[in-house]
């Protein structure tokens, strides 16, 4: 597979965020971001889509000068937090 195939993810215009495509058990999983500020990656490949999520989370939260997308990325990692949490607990 080659780059070429992430643009295939979203829509023409598929807007901001992370999208995670897997198609099944004996396929490449792919991904891309896009983040409101215009900073966008790519990435085919498991190490390679486990790696572009953590640079994506990492963008978002600390790197991005936009601070409405840092606050909406605050707000997933707390709720992530708690819902791991929660199933400690039970």
């Amino acid at each position: 597979m080659t780059g070429a195939l992430l643009p295939t993810i979203g829509d023409p215009d598929p807007g901001f965020g992370l999208r995670v495509r897997l198609d099944g058990p004996r396929t490449l999983p792919i991904a891309d971001f896009n983040c409101r500020c215009g900073h966008a990656e790519g990435a085919t490949g498991e190490p390679e889509v486990i790696a572009l999520v953590g640079r994506f989370e990492a963008h978002t939260q600390n790197e991005c000068p936009i601070a409405e997308v840092r606050e909406a990325a605050a707000f997933r990692s707390a709720a992530r937090r708690r819902t791991q949490a929660k199933k400690r607990r039970k």
